[in-house]
């Protein structure tokens, strides 16, 4: 039972992140139609998230909560969205492990770098507000990953737990 509450709370909580992301996502795939075809690989990833998160919030709330039968393609979408769901989480965990292992100085010149290719953004932000924008994105990009890594290691034990609302 306490398994089960812990995957309710990191249910909820990966909601608002998946429509945050998903309003991303559109931006991302529109840049992706538009001619940049690499995007369309990143909005991929990223819609994967979105429909593992609401996938699995439905069998939480409709499988598991109300001990209703799921379709089989239920059981499907969210095994694989959840494969996207750990690639995309994995990159969020290894990006934001490289910023917490870089000094401040590597920080620094890496920003520095990313400045002087965007002219427009030089001089209206300074470079120590830049640093703290950095590193905050990447505890929210590492408190991300950990909780959808842990969501879907929870969902496939649950899965194999719950096969029987899942019918023949």
């Amino acid at each position: 039972m306490k398994q089960l509450t812990i995957y309710r709370i990191l249910s909820f909580i990966l909601v608002p992140i998946a429509f945050f992301i998903a309003l991303i996502d559109i931006f991302v795939l529109l840049m992706g139609l538009s001619g940049n075809p690499a995007m369309l690989f990143i909005a991929f990833v990223m819609a994967c998230l979105v429909i593992y998160v609401f996938a699995s919030l439905r069998f939480l709330l409709n499988g598991i909560g109300n001990q209703r039968q799921c379709s089989h393609s239920l059981r499907d979408w969210i095994k694989v969205n959840a494969y996207g769901t750990l690639f995309i989480a994995g990159m969020f965990f290894l990006n934001s492990s490289g910023v917490f292992f870089l000094g401040d100085l590597q920080l620094q010149q890496m920003l520095t770098d990313v400045m002087e290719q965007q002219p427009e953004l030089s001089g209206q932000i300074s470079m120590e507000t830049m640093v703290s924008m950095f590193k905050t994105v990447a505890v929210i990009m590492f408190v991300v990953s950990i909780t959808a890594i842990i969501h879907v290691q929870m969902s496939f034990r649950l899965l194999r737990k719950y096969a029987y609302l899942f019918g023949q």
